[in-house]
């Protein structure tokens, strides 16, 4: 630990970590140009320098907790952020500290609990939080539209709240979304009608967590589960009569590690390295340490 208080040492980030500052990190997206963006816990966004991780700006105009970040894919200098207010907010990251350039509504009794921008940055989808104790939904908007660009709804495919959304890399069409009902459900869009957009349903035997798509193609998709299950199916078998789990473990703490990883207590997250061809999961450990 005393060297990594060394390197924390010079960066501003590292003064959140101390016991005397409320604000937590939530979610961070990285932006090509060189900038990290972070939700906060205090309904902020806020804007670092990806090598020295000095501040250079802030937003403000959420009133609820967020649920992400995510940079326009083409536009890198845009960015999108959502929120359990009920709001998905877009920000010009060459004005920092100035209001949205672009706010998106759904229904006011909505709050989002996960988002995402497809691949071809027209379309945003989020999801929310259970609902009158019955459904949750898949909200959409086209962000080329004035007036906020809402296209309507997904209301069937799950039955509490949505965890994660996430746009396949390639395909604009193709969407996954995990929720706390156990259930990973992907879609394609362009079939228009919920009932027709939906192509599978995938069991994660637990609350949904993180999901990641994966593979040569990305046609696999793994689920980190919240009491740290791990899924990964193969949707390029969709049309056979081929099981589409090819992988699973009950507890993915005891996965084989890189060399020089240390305990794991809890799963982070993933990340299909497209160069190396590999999958990669990221734990943690509860004395602040990963692996």
């Amino acid at each position: 630990m005393g060297g990594l208080e060394v390197k924390l040492k010079g960066l501003s980030i590292a003064r959140w970590c101390r016991l005397t500052s409320p604000t937590y990190l939530l979610d961070v997206a990285l932006q090509p140009a060189g900038l990290l963006a972070v939700s906060c816990s205090d309904f902020t966004v806020r804007l670092h320098s990806r090598d020295t991780l000095d501040l250079v700006g802030e937003y403000q105009g959420h009133r609820g907790p967020l649920c992400g970040v995510v940079f326009s894919h083409a536009s890198p200098d845009f960015l999108y952020s959502a929120s359990a207010d009920g709001t998905v907010r877009g920000w010009d990251v060459r004005r920092p500290g100035t209001a949205a350039a672009q706010v998106f509504k759904g229904d006011p009794a909505h709050a989002y609990s996960g988002f995402d921008l497809s691949c071809s940055d027209t379309l945003l989808c989020a999801g929310t939080e259970q609902v009158d104790r019955e459904d949750s939904y898949l909200v959409f908007w086209d962000v080329r539209k004035p007036g906020g660009g809402l296209l309507g709804a997904y209301s069937e495919s799950h039955s509490d709240d949505i965890t994660q959304v996430r746009f396949h890399p390639r395909e604009k069409d193709r969407l996954a979304s995990g929720s706390l009902d156990g259930l990973v459900n992907v879609f394609d869009l362009s079939r228009g009608t919920e009932e027709d957009a939906l192509l599978a349903t995938c069991n994660s035997d637990s609350s949904a967590g993180s999901i990641c798509w994966a593979g040569a193609a990305y046609t696999q998709l793994l689920c980190l589960s919240a009491n740290e299950r791990l899924h990964l199916w193969d949707l390029g078998r969709l049309d056979t009569e081929e099981p589409l789990n090819v992988f699973g473990a009950a507890d993915g703490r005891d996965l084989p590690q890189l060399a020089g990883g240390g305990a794991v207590d809890y799963l982070v997250g993933a990340q299909w390295l497209e160069e190396a061809q590999k999958l990669l999961v990221v734990g943690g450990a509860n004395d602040a340490t990963s692996t």
